[in-house]
C-alpha cells in the first residue's frame, strides 16, 4: 500500500541541523521549532550532542500534520523525545507525521523516539525517510504501542506506517512498510498479545546487533534480518507492554 501525502513536507514545523566543531564536539548549527515542538539545549557526552524534544500539544488529533527535519553534517548527534505523543480517538478523520533524517559522510545520527500510543480511534499516517550519505551512519527506532487494546475492547481504528532508506540519489536502499488496525493487533494470531511494536534500524558504520545479542527479557519477542547489501540490521521487537520494551531497548543499548 502507498502511503497517502503527508501534507506539510515543504515546511516542517522542527528543522535541526548538527555540526562537529572545530574542539571536535558537536554542536547544533541551525535550529527552527514551531508549534507544537520544544527543542532543549543539547547535552553534552564524548564529543556527542543530545537533544530532548518535547511537545507544547496535546498529541495527535484529527487534521493534525506533523512534519520535523533531522540533518547531522558532520560530528555525533541523539535525538530523543522526553515522552509519548498520544494519538486520539479522530471520529473518521486522520493526522500524519513525516519525519526526515539525512546523515552526510563521516557523520552520524541517532533518532529514538518513545513509542507512538494510540489511543481507541486514533487513524494515523506515518512516513520516516532517512537519507544516507556514503560513509554516514544511522541508528533509528519507530514504535508504537495500541493503548489499551485488550482491556476496554476498543482500539485504534488504522496505523499506516512507512520507513525508507534511500541513497541521495534517490535509490531505494530499505524499505518497511505496514498498515494496521487495532482489531488487527487484537487478534492473537497477530501480535500474540503484544501492544507495543518496534522497529529498530543500524545503517551504515552502525551495523547492529546479531541473533545472539537480541533481548531475552520476559514479555519481548524479537527477530533481527540483515538489510540489503550489507547496508546494515534491522530488529522487529513486540513486547507485552511499555516496561517490557523499555528493559528491551536498555538491551539493545539504545537507552
Amino acid at each position: 500500500m502507498v502511503l497517502a501525502h503527508v501534507h506539510g513536507e515543504d515546511a516542517p514545523q522542527l528543522d535541526l541541523i548538527f555540526a562537529q566543531a572545530p574542539s571536535g564536539e558537536t554542536y547544533l548549527k541551525r535550529q527552527y521549532a514551531a508549534f507544537p515542538f520544544h527543542v532543549t539545549q543539547p547535552f553534552h557526552k564524548n564529543g556527542v550532542a543530545e537533544v530532548i524534544l518535547q511537545s507544547l500539544g496535546a498529541g495527535l488529533v484529527a487534521g493534525d500534520h506533523f512534519a520535523s527535519s533531522f540533518k547531522s553534517e558532520s560530528g555525533s548527534a541523539r535525538v530523543v523525545t522526553q515522552g509519548s505523543t498520544v494519538a486520539h480517538g479522530m471520529n473518521g478523520g486522520m493526522a500524519s507525521q513525516l519525519v526526515r533524517l539525512e546523515v552526510l559522510p563521516g557523520a552520524s545520527l541517532f533518532y529514538a523516539p518513545r513509542p507512538l500510543i494510540l489511543f481507541a480511534g486514533a487513524s494515523v499516517i506515518s512516513k520516516l525517510e532517512i537519507i544516507l550519505h556514503d560513509g554516514g551512519s544511522v541508528v533509528w527506532v519507530d514504535a508504537f504501542l495500541a493503548h489499551n487494546a485488550s482491556a476496554s475492547g476498543q482500539t485504534f481504528a488504522l496505523l499506516q506506517s512507512e520507513t525508507t532508506v534511500v541513497s541521495t540519489s534517490g535509490k531505494i536502499l530499505a524499505l518497511d512498510r505496514f498498515s494496521i488496525t487495532g482489531d488487527a493487533i487484537a487478534d492473537s494470531a497477530v501480535m500474540a498479545g503484544h501492544a507495543v511494536h518496534a522497529g529498530i534500524g543500524w545503517a551504515g558504520c552502525h551495523q547492529g546487533p546479531d541473533a545472539s545479542q537480541l533481548p531475552t527479557c520476559a514479555d519481548v519477542v524479537a527477530g533481527v534480518s540483515d538489510l540489503p547489501d550489507d547496508l546494515g540490521r534491522y530488529v522487529r521487537l513486540l513486547s507485552r507492554d511499555g516496561v517490557a520494551y523499555n528493559r528491551a531497548v536498555t538491551s539493545l543499548g539504545l537507552s
